[in-house]
Order: C-alpha cells, then structure tokens, then sequence
C-alpha cells in the first residue's frame, strides 16, 4: 500500500489505474481524482467539502457520500482538523493507491 505521491507540482497531475477498475460511484471516482490533484507530495489534501463540491460541479450531499465510499472502501482516510479556539477547520484527506489494510 503506497500513498499518492507527486514530486513536482505543474499543470497536471496523476492517479492510478485502479480506481477506473474498482466497483465504486462515479461520484467517488471524482472525488478521488479531484483529491490526487490537490495533494501535496506526502498525498495529503485538505480542500473544504464546499470547494470539493464546486470545483466538481456537484452537490454537497454527493461529496459526503463520495467521501465516505472511498473511506469504506480504505482509499481515504479522513483526519478532522481543529483551530486552537476548537473550532473545526477543513479535513484532512490522505489518499492511497490501493485499499490500504486495516
């Protein structure tokens, strides 16, 4: 199990394969997708889920499903980030190139 690494960031980005093999909503396809293109070089990202959402071009409710797909299916882990006042910030994602083991 690896994380999604990239080196150098300019206009492009990569995923794997496996994610257009695996048995999971277009929805979630997209949010991976959109998740590898904004990862920094250790696979973490950390858009808001309205960003997410805009940025796809679909609803808040479908990034929440989407979100919690790839987290079932172990291609996500989800870290809640919190301000020092304790109020909750965006998530922090980090993305895996294959179901990671539990």
């Amino acid at each position: 199990m690896d994380r999604v690494r990239k080196d150098e960031r300019k206009n492009w980005f990569y995923s794997y394969n496996m994610i257009f093999n695996m048995d999971i909503s277009c929805h979630a396809k997209l949010i991976y997708l959109y998740l590898c293109r904004c990862s920094d070089s250790e696979a973490k990202s950390f858009p808001s889920r309205n960003t997410i959402a805009k940025s796809c071009s679909i609803s808040l409710t479908s990034v929440k499903n989407a979100i919690r797909e790839l987290i079932k299916e172990r291609l996500l882990k989800r870290e809640e980030q919190f301000r020092s006042d304790g109020s909750q910030t965006s998530n922090l994602y980090t993305i895996f190139s294959e179901p990671y083991e539990l």
